[in-house]
């Protein structure tokens, strides 16, 4: 459970860096790059989802979604 809760808290720690660089592209007019991080934030989110929608399918959780 440990091991989860770690690597939970490492991605979320992950999504809110990814977050503030946007914010800093956004308030410095750099849309260039505040798109680019959104676009590796969003992968993130995905792969976050797919793992956590794999997880609740293997045992046969309802999304709750």
């Amino acid at each position: 459970m440990l091991g989860r809760t770690a690597a939970q808290s490492d991605s979320l720690s992950a999504i809110r860096s990814e977050v503030a660089e946007v914010v800093e592209a956004c308030d410095q007019g750099d849309l260039a790059g505040a798109r680019e991080t959104a676009g590796l934030l969003l992968t993130d989110l995905d792969a976050l989802l797919a793992r956590y929608t794999a997880a609740l399918d293997a045992h046969t959780i309802p999304r709750p979604y």
